[in-house]
């Protein structure tokens, strides 16, 4: 899942005051967690914007608190998207709804049949 802009923003904040309060090298974290040197670097500067992997072994390694996502933030978002899109549809297209539906019905069954 992706983190909100402020999550990012959390984090960042949070690795650097370690940084700056408990000294250690991008060296020593790139040993510590088999992360690349050039990449630890790179996320100690603040510079990332997904919650990898690799940016959890330095937490772990500078023991810093990765801000939660929750997954209902995430489905909202998507829900929310396809909402637009289908209001979209059926204010531009006078049969939109009937379309929508003979589409999500489609899905289903493919889903069904494991497609």
């Amino acid at each position: 899942m992706k983190p909100t802009s402020k999550q990012i923003s959390v984090l960042q904040t949070r690795i650097a005051k370690r940084m700056a309060n408990d000294p250690i090298s991008y060296a020593d974290i790139a040993r510590a967690t088999g992360v690349d040197p050039s990449q630890v670097g790179r996320i100690c500067k603040g510079d990332f914007k997904t919650f990898s992997d690799n940016l959890m072994q330095i937490c772990r390694v500078l023991k810093v608190k990765v801000p939660r996502i929750s997954p209902k933030e995430d489905v909202d978002r998507e829900w929310s998207k396809v909402h637009a899109s289908v209001s979209r549809i059926c204010r531009e297209h006078p049969d939109g709804a009937k379309l929508i539906g003979r589409v999500m019905d489609a899905i289903a069954d493919l889903q069904g049949r494991g497609a």
